[in-house]
């Protein structure tokens, strides 16, 4: 009877052990199956390249060789409104210095027309503004420094810097991590349209959210 009994539970330890075994995680789901578009910046790029899938809280995205826009065409911002994304700048894969932000008043962004106003930083504490209309590029502000910036250091944990978009009835307001870094007249700065995000060469990054608020 001993016997047996060891015997039925050498038997059932397999069973046991692979019951405590955890089940694989869920490979991250590609968020352009999910209605999201990538637009990049030179035609013959093969955006299937980059990396863009959601991943709570949010999305990652590793660029590789290319650079451009992404975004859910669904998502826009019209009159008074705030656009906010607040993305983790991992560390570098490129020794230069490689741009990311928020993008406003898309339009035609799949199409030859495209057009849009994009806010970047980058990771030696600059940012931009500029405007896309077509292949043409201007550039609204130039690359200014500021203590906004959140930077990344060798051996620091991944720098979250918050990108925030506020239009008004007279004046678009930019705000990194709560400072206001520019302030544009909304005549001559468009941004009725898509709201995305914009991603340059050899960065990987975690957005941890993109948001649109109507405002008064």
């Amino acid at each position: 009877m001993r016997l047996l009994t060891l015997a039925l539970a050498v038997a059932a330890l397999p069973v046991a052990m692979s019951a405590q075994t955890p089940a694989p995680a869920p490979a991250p789901t590609d968020a352009r199956t999910l209605g999201w578009q990538v637009r990049a910046d030179d035609p013959k790029a093969d955006a299937s390249k980059l990396s863009f899938v959601q991943m709570k809280p949010g999305w990652h995205i590793t660029t590789g060789p290319m650079s451009g826009v992404l975004f859910h065409p669904g998502m826009t911002g019209t009159g008074n409104f705030t656009a906010q994304t607040s993305v983790y700048f991992f560390p570098p894969k490129s020794t230069h210095q490689e741009a990311y932000g928020l993008v406003v008043g898309g339009k035609d962004l799949a199409g030859a027309g495209q057009s849009y106003t994009y806010f970047l930083a980058r990771n030696d504490g600059k940012f931009m503004i500029k405007r896309r209309d077509g292949d043409a590029t201007s550039t609204i502000m130039a690359w200014t420094d500021t203590d906004a910036i959140t930077k990344w250091k060798q051996g620091d944990s991944p720098a979250l810097n918050v990108l925030r978009v506020e239009a008004g009835a007279k004046d678009v307001v930019f705000k990194i991590n709560d400072a206001v870094v520019a302030t544009r007249p909304r005549a001559t700065t468009p941004v009725d349209g898509v709201v995305g995000l914009r991603a340059n060469h050899f960065l990987d990054l975690h957005v941890r959210d993109l948001t649109v608020t109507a405002s008064k």
